[in-house]
C-alpha cells in the first residue's frame, strides 16, 4: 500500500512555492513523496510534472499528472493549503485503508451535511444525495477513482458542481482535524482568495518568519 501527495498549482502561483514548502517540511516532515502539477514552471523544492493545459481543462491535467504514479492512493491538495500544526503521519497513512474498493475519496474538510452518517468516531459517510462529493479540496482519493472521474475536461468549479460521483461511496472527516490549514469556527482560511492574498495568511506568515512580496497580488477583504 502506498500514497503520494499531488499538489495542484499553476505557473502564476509560483510565489506560493516557498511558503508551502516551509509549512509542509516544518509540520509534516515525514510526508510521503510530493508531486507538484504546473503548466511549465518547475517547483525547486519538489518533483514537478508539467502538463500545459488551460484552467478549462484542469481535470484533464489532474488525470495526466496522476495516471503513471505508482501508488494506490493520492492525497490531492491545493497549493494555498498552508499547514498550521504538526500532522499525525500515522493517522494519515491509516485512512488509506478506508479509501479502497468502491470508496472513491475521503474529504479532509468538516462534515457540512446534516444527512452525513457516522462511519466511526472520526469519519462520516457522506450523504449519497449531497453536494460536492467530487470536491477538489484536500481529499484522499483512490487513484483508480481519479482516473475514472477526472477523465473529462472541466475547470475545478464546474467539476465540483457537476458532482458526477457515479456509483462510488464517499467519506468526510467528522471535525476536519486531520490537517489544520487554518480552522476558524468550522471554516478554513485560504492563502489566496480570488487571486489575492488573504490578510490572515500574512499574519500567519509573519509569525512563521516567511517573507512574501505582497505588492504584486495585493490583499482581499477576508
Amino acid at each position: 500500500m502506498s500514497f503520494k501527495i499531488v499538489v495542484m498549482s499553476c505557473d502564476k502561483n509560483k510565489d506560493l512555492f516557498e511558503a508551502f514548502h516551509h509549512c509542509m517540511e516544518k509540520y509534516w516532515p515525514e510526508h510521503p513523496e510530493i508531486i507538484y502539477s504546473t503548466e511549465t514552471v518547475v517547483n525547486p523544492y519538489y518533483r514537478t510534472i508539467c502538463t500545459n493545459y488551460p484552467i478549462e481543462k484542469w481535470t484533464k491535467r489532474v488525470y495526466e499528472t496522476v495516471k503513471d504514479l505508482p501508488c494506490r492512493n493520492i492525497l490531492l491538495m491545493c497549493d494555498d493549503i498552508f499547514i498550521r500544526e504538526k500532522v499525525d503521519n500515522k493517522l494519515i497513512w491509516s485512512i488509506c485503508d478506508y479509501v479502497r474498493g468502491n470508496t472513491a475519496a475521503l474529504n479532509f474538510e468538516w462534515s457540512f451535511d446534516k444527512k452525513d452518517t457516522p462511519f466511526n468516531d472520526i469519519i462520516m459517510r457522506r450523504n449519497p444525495n449531497g453536494k460536492y462529493k467530487v470536491s477538489c479540496m484536500c481529499q484522499m482519493w483512490m487513484k483508480r477513482a481519479i482516473l475514472d472521474l477526472f477523465n473529462v475536461e472541466k475547470d475545478p468549479w464546474k467539476f465540483e458542481k457537476s458532482n458526477v460521483a457515479k456509483n462510488y461511496k464517499y467519506l468526510i472527516t467528522k471535525n476536519g482535524n486531520f490537517i489544520n490549514w487554518g480552522r476558524i469556527k468550522g471554516y478554513y482560511n485560504w492563502g489566496i482568495v480570488k487571486g489575492k492574498w488573504a490578510k490572515e495568511a500574512k499574519e500567519f506568515f509573519d509569525k512563521e518568519g516567511i517573507n512574501i512580496n505582497y505588492e504584486e497580488r495585493g490583499f482581499c477583504d477576508v
